[in-house]
Order: structure tokens, then sequence, then C-alpha cells
């Protein structure tokens, strides 16, 4: 991890405010709680992200190409955020992921990000998740999908906005893939153009997801869970904006209706904090 962000460490304890002032809606420290790691993306820091590149239909059926140019750095309002552009332009569809795999990563920790989605029905599937930063390959490795929004059944009830998922992913191989997910609809929209924290709270027996505070789920991942060999090595972090593919059930371009041609979709990611 850069240098400057353990300072943090530091920071926390002295100044737990040391956060940019201009940010709204970062929640202060709880009594205990110690900042490990901050990036409120004042800039695109290289030393802690990398900008994905990936042709369309790599995983999942996903009909974008991830291409670096559509991650940036830029305002919204008042703020300075990641961004994540999805566009759809002369027939093809690029959008933006990043991962910080080797340069970020941690274990048994309490990490959020404060992000503002697009309107995702129909076909757009924006994503914060974390990987097993190991040699182990998928599934192996472990994953865990903190929040994930498009998913098609939320498309067939008409409920997108507020149809939401968490799950964990793990098994030996490809094959013997196993998951554990959990989809409800929460209170009030969360495309409403606010920005909105999702929280997960990683400790030793369980992995629990919640949004602006409130509970959404917990994973049992204890030893007798069958998963503790899965979740209990570090992992990184992964922000994406994914177009399409076996998650939306939409696998043709003219059947995305919030990317229609010429069109732009945004994630906006203000902040993330790992304690």
């Amino acid at each position: 991890m850069k240098k400057i962000h353990y300072l943090f460490l530091l920071a926390a304890l002295v100044a737990p405010q040391a956060c940019s002032s201009d940010r709204s809606g970062t929640p202060a420290l709880s009594e205990g709680e110690k900042l490990f790691f901050t990036d409120d993306f004042g800039t695109f820091d290289e030393s802690v992200w990398t900008k994905e590149t990936h042709e369309p239909g790599w995983v999942n059926q996903e009909l974008q190409a991830y291409d670096p140019a559509q991650v940036t750095v830029g305002k919204d309002g008042d703020r300075t955020v990641l961004i994540l552009t999805a566009e759809h332009r002369n027939g093809k569809i690029v959008s933006g992921r990043v991962n910080s795999q080797g340069k970020m990563n941690f274990r048994l920790r309490k990490t959020e990000a404060s992000i503002r989605l697009p309107k995702t029905d129909a076909g757009l599937w924006p994503a914060f998740w974390m990987m097993g930063d190991n040699s182990m390959e998928w599934p192996k490795c472990g994953e865990i999908d903190i929040m994930e929004m498009g998913e098609k059944a939320g498309i067939a009830n008409g409920t997108s906005e507020t149809w939401m998922n968490s799950a964990i992913h793990y098994g030996n191989s490809p094959e013997d893939h196993r998951q554990e997910y959990h989809a409800d609809n929460v209170a009030a929209s969360l495309q409403d153009g606010n920005y909105h924290t999702y929280t997960l709270d990683w400790t030793e027996n369980s992995l629990t997801v919640s949004v602006d505070g409130n509970l959404f789920h917990t994973f049992d991942i204890s030893k007798m869970s069958g998963r503790y060999d899965y979740f209990h090595g570090d992992c990184y972090v992964l922000f994406n904006l994914a177009v399409g593919g076996a998650f939306p059930g939409i696998t043709d371009a003219d059947g995305i209706s919030a990317l229609k041609e010429g069109e732009k979709a945004c994630m906006y990611v203000d902040w993330i904090k790992v304690y």
C-alpha cells in the first residue's frame, strides 16, 4: 500500500477529521475505530488503483469493453470523485473498471464507500466488491460482492432502483463453484441521484453488509460454515460499471434501454474508507 495512506493510521489518532473538509456525508469514526486506509479521490492514485482493459464478453457475457479512458477523476457538484463512464458510441459499448490488486489489500476490517449510481433499468450493472489478493484461481481465491444492482429479477419486478444483491463466491475450482447470495428490496431508491454508503463489516465469523447504516445481510464464514478458509486472507477492492451480461440477463445491445446509442451513464465514487 502507498505509504501516504498508512499515515492515516497516525492521523486517525490525532485528527480524525483528516479527510478533506469539503466532503459531505463522510461518517465520523466510532469509538475504538481507527482509520487504516482512505481515498477521497482528489486525484487518481496509481499507486493504489489500476485501470483495467478487457474486451467485450471477457466475463459474464458482458457487452462492454473496459477502457482506461472511461475511468477519470472529476467534479460532481462540489465533490471531487472517481467517475466510471459507460458509453454507447458507434455501435460499441465501453466502460470503466478499477482494482487495487497488489497495491491495497486487507482482511478482517470494515470497509465502506460512498457511491452515486446511475439508473440501471435495463442493462447497467454497477458493483462494489472484493477478491482474494492471492495466487489462487477463481473461485478458490474468494469473492465478496458488497453491492450489485441491475439484476434481472429487479428488472422483471419493476424494482431496479431498490433491488440490491450481495453475494460470496467460493470453491476449490470453477467446476466446484459455490455461492451464497442475498437479494432484496431496500427501503428507498438507491438510484435517486444521491450518494449512498455501502458497508462491509468483516469479522472472524461473519461478513455483514449494510446500506446507509441499515443492515442488509450477514454471511456466515465461521469454521462451522465450511467457508472459513476462503474468506480469511487479504482481499483487494474493485469498482466497475458493467453493461449487459448474465446478471441483468441482457446479452444484446438492443436490449440495453439504460444506454442507447449516443448516450452515457456514470457511476460516481466519492470516497472509500477502511477501518
